[in-house]
């Protein structure tokens, strides 16, 4: 099977080749008719803009990127109804949900790798980092101008992790001009949201802009409540034409479902517990942040600017819950297991300033700067190895009747007491350079480093405290070559680094003196944009190694038990397509071919080796407007229980009665497939949502 897939991999690579020819033939074509321009509408593809502030430290276009670099529009991801950023990320090449309670519902694989450190998560180009697997904010789309993924190793601009890739989510601004937007939304499952969004100034040059979310349902689960709630407010301040000042505050609270699948029987689910939840009465999760950042953008002159930002996240979040079932289908009773009470209270302050200018009459673009950050993390919990009673794995557990449910609470499975289990204190200090030279007016050199140093001391009640000291450089040295003034070739080889218990406020004896896990990465590909041209496109051929890989053992309820992997490769071919035509109708679409193999050869667990997104959007008479979105994932290898692909269909009409008020009528799921959305265990699997419909009207000012 594998000798089959390389073989058709290696044709896969051959049929691109030649389609990359014939389109850099196209490109010259469609550059001579760039003057026939199209009504600027929203763009509903992954390369809805041109430049990026994600792909690099200097400002640099896409086209000038070594790198491939997608853009959503914050727009197209409202008019998709799209409301968290799960759902909005996914619909890029290789970026699959992988999102359960236990990593905070927000875990992406990509290229190949899973897990919260395969993909870096940015707000507004901050590193967050990752804590104990599990990261919670940010999570809501209302309030997003746009979100950039950087695909392939992120550590030489962002840091530690980020193998796959990063994401960027990027808030609107104030603005001066005063504007405003309502979305009210009613749907099935007592589904209800609630947007404002809202900017004005208040002198001329100070400006201000307030966004509010609230979204809830009962979802299509037994006992599956959830709520979220999103506040945020920005100021803008320009002190001068050179010197402005922003500060932002945002604040979310999630209560997300307290759902950890079904039991799964000969690799399927069970007709009758489709819309069980086997978790407890007193169940809770919640996920409460909070973030500040301050941030001075200085031009010092035409070809300086300096740029400073502070930044704070507090993190409060709360598991309360029975988190494993087995099912016997001859008894119809469900063992339930693992009754985890685990808390995280952390605090993440940091400071980074980037300092970029140009030389040798701007044919040498420059960008260094430093960046500190301090990272404190407490967590309590049931089962710590200080703990008097501790949880027992094996013995804490009841049984239920499947057609009789009564929930109980989770003193019927333990009585184990909760006590603070670990304490961190990270350290982390890092300098990084990059720069761009321009070899010629149609090819340049672009290159980076960074060096980073960690400190991580931990202390687990009852073990010998841990201290321990990391540090990794990582780089990244490409060229572009302009095929014309819309195409462009580039080559990119990149090196990554990850923390060896996949946190950096964790650790263990097993890897006390062990450095951070290196990786690296080549890429070729090459682009099409351009504005005011209907066509756009991508298409690169990536090959990433990593050794010495930790994840969760998906076969395990302990959350301590790991698996290490050797060494992990994932070689694969990503493609982008987004077109307009003339008639008001936009076809986009990616597609991802992976090959993923561990050290024996074997596909790591639950990776699907093929994606796909592919939609259309069609806008007539100005007043109506179609959307649908088809996402594809292909099956998730395990052993024993492989999750089968699936795709899923959402569709939308819209209706602008006129300039101001708009409503949307939405099916998601539109043809009720049957689906694991992911999995928390081997044998526990999350099912997707089924069709759901609603209603939305949007109202701006």
């Amino acid at each position: 099977m594998r000798n089959y897939q390389s073989v058709c991999f290696v044709r896969f690579k051959k049929t691109l080749l030649s389609a990359i020819t014939a389109s850099v033939v196209a490109s010259f074509i469609q550059t001579a008719n760039a003057a026939e321009a199209i009504e600027e509408i929203i763009i509903f593809g992954t390369q809805s803009r041109l430049d990026s502030v994600t792909g690099s430290r200097l400002n640099l276009g896409i086209l000038e990127t070594p790198a491939t670099v997608d853009v959503l529009d914050g727009n197209a991801i409202r008019a998709r109804i799209d409301t968290s950023v799960l759902d909005a990320v996914t619909r890029s090449a290789s970026f699959i949900n992988d999102a359960n309670p236990g990593n905070g519902h927000s875990s992406i694989t990509a290229r190949g790798f899973s897990g919260q450190g395969s993909v870096t998560k940015l707000y507004d180009g901050s590193n967050y980092f990752t804590a104990a697997g599990t990261i919670t904010f940010p999570f809501d789309t209302w309030g997003v101008e746009q979100i950039e993924i950087l695909k392939g190793p992120s550590s030489v601009i962002y840091g530690e992790g980020g193998i796959g890739g990063a994401m960027n989510i990027i808030p609107k601004k104030p603005q001066f001009d005063r504007s405003g937007a309502v979305r009210l939304t009613l749907g099935e499952n007592s589904t209800r949201f609630i947007g404002l969004d809202y900017t004005d100034k208040i002198t001329d040059s100070i400006a201000y802009r307030v966004n509010y979310s609230n979204n809830q349902s009962d979802n299509w689960i037994n006992n599956g409540e959830s709520k979220a709630e999103m506040f945020s407010l920005a100021l803008q301040c320009d002190i001068s034409n050179d010197l402005s000042l922003s500060a932002r505050y945002d604040r979310g609270d999630q209560e997300p479902m307290k759902y950890f699948g079904s039991p799964i029987i000969n690799n399927s689910f069970v007709d009758a517990l489709l819309e069980s939840n086997f978790n407890v009465a007193d169940s809770i999760i919640s996920y409460e942040d909070s973030s500040v950042r301050v941030k001075a953008d200085w031009s010092v002159s035409d070809t300086t600017n300096l740029v400073t930002e502070i930044y704070r996240l507090s993190t409060d979040r709360y598991w309360s819950n029975s988190e494993f079932y087995t099912y016997d289908p001859a008894t119809q009773l469900v063992n339930r297991f693992d009754p985890l009470v685990i808390g995280h209270d952390m605090s993440h302050n940091g400071l980074r300033s980037n300092l970029s200018f140009k030389l040798a009459d701007n044919r040498l673009n420059v960008s260094t700067g430093f960046e500190v950050n301090n990272i404190s993390f407490v967590r309590p919990s049931n089962f710590g190895s200080a703990n008097p009673d501790p949880l027992d794995f094996s013995n804490d557990f009841d049984t239920v009747d499947a057609t009789n449910f009564q929930p109980g609470t989770l003193l019927s499975l333990t009585n184990a007491p909760v006590q603070t289990d670990n304490i961190s204190d990270v350290k982390q200090a890092a300098v990084f350079a990059e720069a761009k030279y321009n070899l010629t007016d149609t090819v340049a050199l672009v290159g980076a480093l960074r060096f980073d140093d960690f400190s991580t001391d931990y202390v687990r009640l009852g073990q010998v405290p841990i201290d321990q000291n990391t540090d990794a450089l990582t780089g990244r040295i490409g060229a572009v070559f302009d095929i014309s003034e819309t195409t462009a070739v580039y080559v990119q080889y990149g090196t990554g680094a990850t923390h060896p218990s996949n946190s950096i406020v964790t650790a263990s004896a097993s890897n006390r003196q062990s450095d951070l896990i290196e990786s690296e990465q080549f890429e070729v590909g090459i682009k099409n944009q351009a504005n005011n041209t209907r066509l756009q496109w991508n298409a690169a051929i990536f090959d990433i190694t990593r050794k010495n890989l930790t994840e969760d053992d998906p076969d395990s309820g302990n959350p301590l038990d790991l698996i290490v992997i050797p060494k992990q490769t994932s070689q694969g071919v990503e493609l982008g397509l987004d077109y307009g035509f003339n008639n008001g109708i936009q076809l986009y679409g990616n597609i991802s071919f992976l090959n993923a193999e561990t050290a024996t050869g074997v596909t790591p667990n639950f990776i699907p080796e093929e994606s796909a997104n592919l939609g259309f959007a069609w806008q007539w008479d100005n007043k109506f407007r179609i959307i649908a979105d088809a996402r594809y994932v292909g099956e998730r290898f395990h052993s024993i229980n492989p999750i089968p692909s699936y795709t899923v269909v959402d569709a939308s009409l819209r209706w602008d009665i006129d300039s101001n008020l708009g409503l949307t009528f939405k099916a998601a799921n539109l043809f009720d497939e049957l689906y694991a959305s992911s999995n928390y265990y081997s044998t526990t699997w999350l099912v997707g949502q089924p069709r759901t419909l609603s209603i939305t009207a949007d109202y701006n000012f």
